[in-house]
């Protein structure tokens, strides 16, 4: 498959990035930020693939935690109850939220805008009371225990820097696909649909469809992650696949930036480094709890809002392209001032 998108956001920038990835446990060698580092992976993942929703389809969805516990559920049932390998279960995992994203896409195919965002919130709500309930599944709110641990070519893929690496594999491969979607005729239709969806049709695009495609890729982007999740944690619960954790999802993708696939990688990497400082502030400050951790959130979040709309990426980018400009524009006028005293 040629990738146009990667091409024209220069592979300079992907490149560099996984040469970081692939250095950063050379240089951090505690567990606590590896295991920090991980999860940002896991949850870049999510952000991606909302931001692809919310930034070119122009949707907002707020069920996203509810893909990402299908993901990790089906995985977990997979293999902790029927016995499947883990690797077997990885495109069932991100199948089943696919299915699902189908059928509610296809339900409400009509809806858009703040109507869709309530949709996909009760969806987040159903999901999770089903987790709860339906004990004889899924164990209820005590959750799964046992769930197996990753094996590949017999080496066992611990937590820690075997995991980290895993994650950000599939962190690369999900960016990668991401920008040359982006840059393809997918991204150019799903753009204009974001700027005017009537326009759109009346233009001959298939709104519909470009929707219902994107949102089942966000929802299998989540799948994916809900995998890695399980089997890094061996149990999970209901806890972990709340409306908070849909709301934490888009907030990674507000900060960042929801036009841009770097800004929603940005985002989720500082919302995770927030988490970390409130922690190290913590055992030093006792009075500086876990909850401080969602006050400097929503202080973060509305000075975006408030001062940088587009978000952090696109914002700071801008910025640098717009100085560049003018630096090439003032060297171009000096030239030609030279140029004329000369004559």
């Amino acid at each position: 498959m040629k990738l146009h998108g990667v091409q024209q956001t220069k592979w300079s920038g992907v490149l560099i990035f996984a040469l970081l990835i692939l250095v950063f446990p050379m240089i951090v060698t505690q567990s606590f930020y590896l295991t920090q580092a991980t999860f940002a992976g896991i949850y870049a993942i999510i952000a991606i693939g909302l931001g692809l929703l919310m930034g070119y389809a122009g949707q907002i969805s707020l069920g996203q935690a509810a893909f990402y516990g299908i993901g990790a559920y089906t995985t977990s049932v997979l293999t902790a109850t029927m016995g499947w390998s883990p690797w077997i279960s990885l495109p069932v995992a991100i199948l089943v939220p696919a299915v699902v994203a189908f059928f509610m896409g296809y339900t409400m195919s009509r809806l858009s805008g703040y109507y869709l965002a309530m949709a996909t919130l009760a969806l987040g709500i159903i999901v999770h009371t089903l987790l709860v309930e339906w004990r004889g599944v899924t164990k209820g709110a005590s959750g799964f225990f046992g769930i197996p641990q990753l094996n590949l070519f017999g080496f066992t893929i611990t937590q820690g820097v075997p995991y980290y690496y895993l994650v950000w594999f599939f962190v690369l491969v999900v960016l990668v696909l991401s920008l040359n979607i982006v840059h393809s005729r997918v991204g150019r239709a799903l753009r204009s649909i974001h700027d005017s969806e009537i326009a759109s049709s009346a233009m001959g695009v298939n709104t519909g469809k470009y929707k219902m495609q994107i949102f089942i890729l966000s929802a299998m982007f989540a799948g994916l992650a809900g995998w890695l999740f399980a089997h890094m944690s061996y149990s999970i619960s209901p806890a972990a696949f709340t409306m908070d954790a849909s709301i934490l999802f888009l907030a990674m993708v507000v900060l960042g930036g929801s036009g841009s696939v770097w800004g929603a990688l940005i985002g989720t990497l500082l919302i995770r480094v927030v988490g970390i400082v409130v922690h190290a502030l913590g055992e030093k400050f006792p009075f500086i709890t876990s909850d401080f951790e969602h006050v400097i959130y929503g202080l973060i979040l509305m000075l975006v809002v408030i001062f940088m709309p587009r978000g952090l990426f696109p914002s700071v980018t801008g910025w640098f392209e717009s100085l560049a400009t003018k630096r090439s524009s003032k060297k171009s006028m000096l030239e030609v001032a030279a140029a004329k005293r000369e004559v």
